[in-house]
């Protein structure tokens, strides 16, 4: 049977459809697919499972034979203030329908289906779409008629990446020889560069590499090459160019590890953010425990933390490696924390400054130094607990500040405001709770 569609004498759950059918038109455009504005639906004869895999086989735009991604909100009520929100999606040829399904309150409906339709467009998703729906029409003898899904998304990524390491090693070669001819240096630099490309070029051929996958990459040779030149300068490492051999092993054990790291699970946008916001937090902590330990941050030129910043490096890049492995998060959640962890420093630094004003013994200054650390864990930490995700139903969180009721605070989609082409969404800073 057709599903019932709201109509205006539905008053609340057909307002909620129109503020999710309003936000969800501009989300899918926002996440970089075409918007078909000439379909205007199924008829209210139509809205069944069975008319969306059909539509699915079909689009205005690309021809009969290239299929189309087809959508289907879904809003009902559940007990007071609730309702059950469902997203349907059918990838373009498929035989089956990707469901996502979560209660919520009725304030947070085009909130809450917005995050679901990013769960299931995602890159990821779609891809993964894609080639199960190519599988099924290929057992069915139908392979000819499906387009093939795009193939390691981060190719120019990895290519970019290797050339440049592939000619970073060559010098880093060159310069621990000793010598400064270059008609020695730059045949070198030809060759690694383009040893790392066609290196790349043939991984991207032989293994699905997605953007997540190249940039994990990424992170275990350049931060690891960094760690590795930092602890070569802490330990003064002589002559000079003896240093760029150090840099070179790292960045060689980092891309090591990284793929390894990948054999045991892919890497997603999220998981390489995750990646390199280690290695960062690691690479300042590190320079800031190691002036802490010599209780003076004067005379750079000669203070510089270089060994406690390469320990730091390494030790956050390790973490966050094996921490992406265990656990899914998104980019936008990983920079707010690392926004947490540099405004609780700055704030700490800035609270504790009278400490050091005209001040420069060991004490004090190790006492600031503390201050800043701390408040920047404590930082971070507020921002992870503020930026979780709380189980469908489960009663708002209470408050940190004792006179703004239970919740938290959010950034997105509002709400939506009724507009001549239908409704559009509200973005703004609000409270997610309630009194």
């Amino acid at each position: 049977m057709p599903l019932h569609k709201p109509q205006p004498s539905d008053k609340e759950v057909y307002e909620l459809a129109q503020q999710l059918d309003g936000t969800l038109r501009d989300a899918v455009q926002d996440l970089g697919f075409a918007l078909s504005l000439a379909d205007t639906g199924p008829s209210l004869q139509a809205p069944r499972d069975e008319d969306i895999l059909e539509r699915a086989a079909s689009s205005d735009a690309g021809g009969p034979d290239e299929g189309t991604w087809v959508i289907s909100p879904r809003v009902e009520r559940s007990g007071h203030d609730q309702c059950i929100v469902r997203i349907v999606a059918a990838a373009p040829r498929a035989r089956e329908l990707r469901v996502r399904v979560q209660i919520v309150a009725n304030d947070l409906v085009s909130v809450r289906g917005l995050a679901m339709l990013r769960d299931l467009l995602s890159p990821q998703s779609a891809a993964q779409a894609a080639i199960e729906a190519h599988k099924e029409l290929a057992a069915c003898g139908n392979e000819q008629s499906v387009a093939k899904p795009i193939r390691s998304a981060g190719r120019a990524i990895l290519a970019i990446n290797a050339a440049l390491f592939g000619g970073f090693t060559a010098y880093g070669l060159q310069r621990a020889s000793g010598s400064d001819d270059p008609r020695v240096l730059y045949p070198l630099l030809a060759v690694g560069t383009g040893m790392g490309l066609g290196g790349a070029l043939l991984v991207a051929d032989e293994w699905n590499v997605s953007t997540g996958d190249a940039w994990t990459l990424a992170a275990g040779g350049w931060w690891a090459a960094t760690s590795g030149y930092l602890l070569a300068s802490g330990h003064n490492v002589q002559p000079a160019g003896d240093r760029f051999s150090w840099a070179t092993g790292g960045g060689i054990i980092g891309v090591g590890l990284a793929t390894f790291a990948l054999t045991q699970t892919s890497m997603d946008d999220g998981d390489a953010t995750l990646v390199h916001s280690g290695a960062t937090l690691g690479l300042l902590m590190g320079g800031a425990t190691e002036w802490l330990v010599q209780g003076k941050t004067s005379d750079i030129a000669d203070s510089t933390p270089n060994t406690g910043m390469g320990v730091g490096t390494a030790i956050g890049l390790v973490s966050a490696g094996v921490l992406a492995t265990r656990v899914t998060t998104t980019p936008s959640r990983v920079l707010l924390i690392d926004v947490g962890v540099g405004g609780g420093a700055l704030i700490g630094a800035a609270a504790a400054s009278p400490l050091i004003f005209n001040n420069q013994r060991t004490g004090p200054v190790r006492a600031w130094l503390g201050v800043s650390l701390a408040s920047s864990i404590l930082g971070g930490g507020v921002a992870w607990w503020l930026t979780r995700d709380s189980a469908p139903g489960a009663p708002p969180a209470k408050s940190l500040i004792p006179w703004l009721p239970p919740g938290r605070p959010m950034v997105g989609v509002l709400g939506a405001s009724p507009a001549p082409g239908g409704s559009v969404p509200i973005y703004g800073i609000g409270w997610e709770g309630s009194n």
